[in-house]
């Protein structure tokens, strides 16, 4: 079975992706599991009905809250070697409720595609409850509790934007004592209790494969997301985006549960961390105790330090509730850590922390934050929390934090120019859609002017000017050449033949005259197009016979037809420029002046290398080709996102296992050191995780070579092959240039020598 399930996750790992909806979500989902529970419960395997309830933070990181609870399981003897034929005829198979309330962690791989593989952690309690009565005696129904923790591996399956089928592999943890299973009133013990004291191992495996269909409300898919939609969000989400460094410095105070040796005290100390976006982050922390319950530098030999994960609640720039979980240790410093009661020394030991708390903007980049959280220490001997069977073994204290955050990071968008950007984009779009009916009317109205076609050139240019005066948002009609001194009556402007004829005369000859002044052809054909519908459609039409207006309409169409071929030779020559250019491999300038009259606004041609070209008119009327130096990007901010690796490997202590994992790779601009966050499972009788930070430098090599190996240093807490550390990781490794992409392979000693791990991966794009 564990094998089975190692193939798939492997599988869906290489999977094409995606991420389901961008900010904070509330997340339903109903579920069935079918549940293979260890031999040693006594528990027959069966299935489990539930469902989860929770918060979305982006397109990454889910918390829920999780009910389970069993359906029509029963006790069983059967399986068990040590029973004899005589006690397993007599047992009576009773009913068991199983019922689990709990909450859980759950990391999707954001990238796009069908699947979205995902990862869960989660803990909470078990209640058991069976009828230990004898037969035929009264009802009496034995309680017992487990604490518990499971990891899980599984996929969604995207059925429409905001629902998705979930498929999941898991496998659940936790002590108990299997009499409180079988143990039935009026029936021989001593077989149990012989067989219990034989096996003094009370972990137990509860393996399961789970189905359910989560439903997201609230939130929107990234494809609903503009670059404007992006640049507000991040204007009003504190103007910093992506990968912040965290610095909060401040205090704490703690309440110690009465039970324990512990004195309530104030601690002095602070956090450091990231945000990975707007909602989720990850912090270390360092507190040290001050002396007598009072904030000073008075330390007293008492500190705890760890980690924790941070969820916030909503992205807006004023008071921003969020969740933090996390854990660390505990230090009363033997020999010398006085409790409560003025005895010498205390139980050191692991805790596990939750709670609540508040930020409060005071400047762009500056919050206070309080926060109140419950933790938890074990009531076992040596506080041992990893044995813990029930959660009346655990300790609650109560701890208040309160201190002020600095966010350092890559400034968001400058919201101004992405607005004027996403503005002048739906100009263009619109310019866009105008210029290319007027380009088609062009090419018709060039062929009018060469068959002089009259009646076809004046019906093209109305509806041209038409919609160049919609392109340029001009409401008013068409300015019609300069009239003579006639008086206007009307419609109707009283002009002779004679002097139509002459106006005509002066229009052609100064469109001539102006051709050695710096302006376009396109200007001069567009006085002579008005001229010659005013002939034709205008007012000037009523003092013409249909001779003088075939007769004038002539002349304009001809000197038309003159400047259309002169733009013809233009582009000519423009597009073998372009050609001769782009077969040239140097890097010089390189300048053609066209002589006047032979102006033109063709688009200038695209190099490929080395530069680019434009066309200027230059103060004397020539048109100049040149070319300009390319443009060189300069990169921006102070993180660089390099992508998500995966990889695999083998992790090596006590034992040996395979692992399966994922990597971040970030980058620092002006700097060569690259950080490398991962998170990795070891599957197998005794699975195990790791969590860790850590910070390389790669060796620089010679050209051409492939390799690009790197070494670095970090910390992280592994928990594999039956060790369990919170240490300083070393790192060896390399990488290779392949398929686009970076394979690598690399060595990680935890706490040095404890846990060894090698592992070799892909490092993808995205």
């Amino acid at each position: 079975m564990k094998k089975i399930i190692t193939y798939c996750v492997l599988a869906l790992l290489g999977t094409n992706v995606h991420a389901q909806m961008k900010d904070v979500t509330v997340t339903l989902q109903p579920t069935a599991s079918y549940n293979w529970f260890d031999k040693n419960t006594a528990i027959e395997d069966g299935v489990m009905f539930g469902g989860r309830v929770g918060f979305g933070f982006g397109e990454a990181i889910e918390l829920r809250g999780v009910y389970e609870i069993s359906n029509d399981l029963n006790n069983t003897v059967e399986g068990f070697d040590i029973f004899s034929d005589d006690f397993v005829n007599n047992f009576n198979t009773r009913k068991v409720d199983v019922e689990r309330i709990g909450g859980e962690f759950k990391a999707n791989i954001p990238t796009r595609g069908t699947f979205v593989p995902y990862l869960t952690l989660g803990a909470g309690v078990q209640k058991l409850k069976v009828d230990i009565a004898a037969v035929g005696a009264p009802t009496n129904v034995q309680k017992s509790e487990q604490i518990y923790a499971n990891i899980g591996l599984g996929t969604q399956i995207k059925l429409g934007n905001r629902l998705f089928l979930n498929l999941e592999a898991k496998n659940t943890v936790f002590n108990m004592n299997p009499s409180s299973v079988l143990y039935q009133e009026g029936q021989d013990q001593s077989t149990i209790e012989g067989w219990l004291n034989d096996n003094n191992n009370t972990r137990m495996y509860n393996w399961s494969v789970l189905a359910g269909l989560q439903l997201y409300l609230g939130g929107r898919s990234p494809e609903e997301f503009s670059a404007l939609d992006r640049a507000y969000y991040r204007k009003f989400s504190g103007g910093l985006g992506g990968f912040k460094l965290i610095l909060e410095p401040g205090g704490a105070y703690v309440n110690f549960d009465n039970d324990s040796n512990l004195s309530d005290s104030y601690f002095l100390g602070g956090k450091i961390g990231f945000d990975l976006n707007q909602y989720v982050g990850i912090r270390g922390f360092y507190y040290q105790a001050t002396n007598n319950e009072k904030i000073s530098t008075d330390w007293d030999d008492l500190a705890m330090y760890g980690g924790e994960f941070i969820a916030k609640l909503n992205v807006s720039r004023g008071l921003v509730p969020y969740l933090t979980v996390g854990g660390g240790y505990l230090n009363a410093y033997k020999g010398s850590y006085i409790g409560k009661d003025e005895l010498m020394g205390a139980s050191s030991g692991y805790f596990a922390k939750g709670g609540l708390g508040l930020n409060i903007p005071v400047a762009r980049n500056v919050e206070l934050y309080g926060d109140a959280s419950l933790l938890f220490t074990s009531d076992r001997a040596n506080n041992d929390l990893e044995n813990t069977i029930a959660p009346s073994e655990l300790k609650q204290h109560t701890m208040y934090t309160a201190g002020i955050r600095f966010q350092l990071g890559k400034t968001g968008s400058n919201t101004d120019r992405i607005l004027q950007d996403e503005i002048d984009d739906r100009v263009e779009d619109r310019t866009q859609l105008y210029q290319d009916r007027i380009d088609e009317l062009e090419s018709e109205l060039s062929d009018a002017y060469k068959n002089n076609d009259t009646k076809k050139a004046v019906a093209i240019i109305e509806e041209k000017k038409a919609l160049e005066r919609e392109q340029d948002g001009r409401q008013e009609p068409i300015t019609t050449p300069k009239k003579t001194e006639k008086e206007v009556k009307g419609s109707r402007v009283e002009m002779t033949p004679k002097e139509l004829e002459d106006l005509i005369e002066k229009v052609i000859q100064g469109v001539d005259e102006e051709s050695r002044k710096p302006q376009t052809i396109e200007d001069r054909m567009d006085r002579l197009e008005r001229l010659l519908l005013e002939i034709n459609t205008g007012v000037y039409r009523e003092n013409l016979t249909p001779a003088r207006q075939e007769d004038a309409s002539q002349k304009i169409l001809d000197k038309l037809n003159e400047l259309d071929r002169k733009i013809d030779r233009n582009t000519d020559r423009i597009n073998n420029l372009g050609d001769n250019l782009q077969n040239q491999n140097q890097n010089q300038d390189k300048t053609l002046i066209i002589a006047p009259g032979q102006q033109t606004t063709a688009p200038a041609p695209q190099m490929v290398r080395p530069s680019e070209t434009k066309v200027v008119t230059d103060q004397d009327g020539n048109t100049i080709v040149q070319s300009e130096p390319e443009d060189t990007g300069v990169a921006t901010g102070w993180v660089v996102n390099e992508g998500m690796s995966v990889f695999t490997g083998v992790v090596i202590a006590d034992d040996v296992s395979m692992i399966i994992g994922i990597r971040g790779n970030y980058a620092f601009t002006n700097s060569p050191f690259k950080f490398m966050p991962d998170l990795y499972l070891a599957p197998g009788k005794n699975t195990g995780f790791g969590i860790n930070a850590n910070v390389v430098i790669p060796f620089k090599v010679d050209a051409g070579i492939i390799l690009e190996p790197y070494a670095g240093l970090g910390l992280g807490y592994n928990d594999a092959v039956g060790k369990s550390t919170f240490s300083p990781n070393l790192v060896l490794g390399t990488s290779f240039n392949v398929f686009g992409g970076k394979l690598f392979a690399d060595y990680t000693a935890h706490n040095f020598v404890d846990i060894h791990r090698i592992s070799v991966g892909y490092k993808l794009k995205f």
